[in-house]
């Protein structure tokens, strides 16, 4: 069985030194197997030399900083045993999958159009690491959206507006308690919405005193459903000057909403009514869905949290017809019926040193001999403290350079296999000296360009 094991190496300097032992913290050097040290080369073109000594089998030591461990190794690392040489260079930005139903905000042939009398069912399958243990395999819920009754149209029955569907299948996703967890859905739309204003019709209170009082706590109650209070919310006048709206004795209050409202709240048991100001003209229409940052409780990720976790939400998106015949279920078209488009996968930071701090303080907690020193490191309590082996920061950015090889195993009769190892050097990217140093090393020793 082949096993990897993996080393963390977090050096400020790669500087030489007659012996391992006499490393001092984080000083990093490669000797050879005889523990002989090897000269680093600075300069353009630097690398090595080996002072005579032909051999391309390195160990790499980085002292510890304790008299208790001295210095840390790798095993003997043969040139014609290294599989990857590979360099990370910190990214910090951070991205969340994107995927469009319909109008993609680009191509306006995705927007769909829709029947009458027809159900559409929009289904996620979403993979979220620390929520499988739950939902097996995966996260699935779905919502439906109806079209209007073919008797309800008066004509184009074959050809209605995507904007109410679409802006209702957003709503859905956004409203349902499990998906609105792992995504957030936004109407997208080309052209212009319709417009709206809502009425409130009540009794007339009889006297201008007692119909100002209203208005301003309507202003007051109402206020973050408009943009400014003062001229979005007013009372409607009628012919004869007084502010009745009708001859029954009534008055009404008109408010002009923000273009995100949909419904309004009642004022003291009264609905208000919607009334179309504008039809618009929308001629391409879609629902972006956006997957959400989470930690392994499900909640918005703190990348700077103990213990660090950054669970980004992979999910897919289908459309299909729902059954025509609700008794039979098994005619369900699973077909995409609208497109499907994503443009942007997931992406994690690179490089980070909250992400660098934790994977370190795992490594420690897992490959220290002492038992005592690795539960302290992995207590939280105890992080970044002086007594801890801790040697990244989570205030900086590292690049990430990673030797992988094979070790030199004796392989018998009995057919062992060859353990992979690999070893990870995280340099602070301010410190550019040791990070050329380094890596014009490791380019000459594999002769690989990085």
């Amino acid at each position: 069985m082949n096993h990897k094991i993996t080393q963390i190496f977090v050096p400020t300097s790669f500087t030489g030194s007659p012996t391992t032992d006499a490393l001092t913290s984080q000083k990093l050097h490669a000797y050879l197997p005889s523990f002989a040290p090897v000269t680093v080369a600075t300069g353009t073109g630097a690398g090595y030399t080996t002072a005579g000594n032909s051999s391309d089998s390195f160990i790499f030591a980085i002292g510890s900083g304790s008299t208790k461990y001295g210095s840390f190794k790798t095993s003997v690392i043969d040139k014609k045993n290294v599989l990857a040489v590979t360099k990370t260079s910190p990214d910090t930005s951070v991205k969340q999958q994107i995927t469009y139903i319909g109008y993609d905000e680009v191509n306006d042939a995705k927007a769909p159009n829709f029947a009458c009398d027809e159900e559409y069912v929009v289904t996620l399958k979403i993979d979220e690491y620390w929520s499988k243990g739950v939902y097996q395999p995966m996260i699935q819920e779905s919502v439906r959206v109806k079209t209007a009754c073919c008797a309800d149209c008066s004509g184009g029955c074959d050809s209605l507006g995507c904007s109410t569907y679409m802006s209702e299948m957003a709503d859905k996703i956004n409203a349902s308690p499990l998906l609105s967890k792992y995504v957030t859905a936004t109407y997208v739309y080309k052209g212009s919405l319709p417009t709206y204003k809502w009425t409130l019709t009540i009794q007339d209170p009889g006297n201008s005193t007692a119909e100002t009082a209203v208005l301003t706590d309507l202003r007051s109650v109402y206020a973050s459903y408009v943009t400014t209070p003062s001229s979005d919310i007013v009372i409607t006048s009628d012919t004869d000057g007084d502010s009745d709206a009708d001859a029954l004795g009534n008055i009404m209050y008109e408010l002009t909403p923000l273009a995100s409202v949909t419904s309004l709240p009642n004022y003291n048991g009264i609905a208000w009514a919607k009334v179309l100001v504008s039809a618009g003209s929308v001629t391409a229409c879609g629902v972006k869905i956006e997957g959400k940052v989470l930690d392994e409780f499900g909640n918005a990720c703190v990348p700077d949290a103990v213990p660090y976790v950054f669970n980004l939400v992979r999910f897919k998106a289908i459309v299909h017809e729902g059954p025509y015949n609700t008794q039979d279920f098994d005619i369900e078209n699973f077909c995409s019926a609208v497109a499907v488009t994503t443009t942007q996968e997931i992406k994690y930071p690179l490089g980070v040193g909250a992400g660098m701090t934790e994977m370190e303080r795992h490594y420690f907690t897992n490959n220290l001999p002492a038992a005592a020193d690795a539960r302290r490191y992995w207590n939280p309590i105890y992080n970044e403290d002086s007594n801890a082996f801790l040697y990244t920061s989570s205030a900086k950015t590292y690049i990430a350079y990673e030797v992988t090889y094979l070790e030199n195993s004796p392989i018998g009769f009995e057919k062992k296999s060859e353990n992979t190892h690999s070893v990870l050097f995280l340099v602070d990217a301010t410190l550019t000296t040791l990070a050329s140093e380094l890596e014009l090393f490791l380019e000459a020793f594999a002769d690989v360009t990085l």
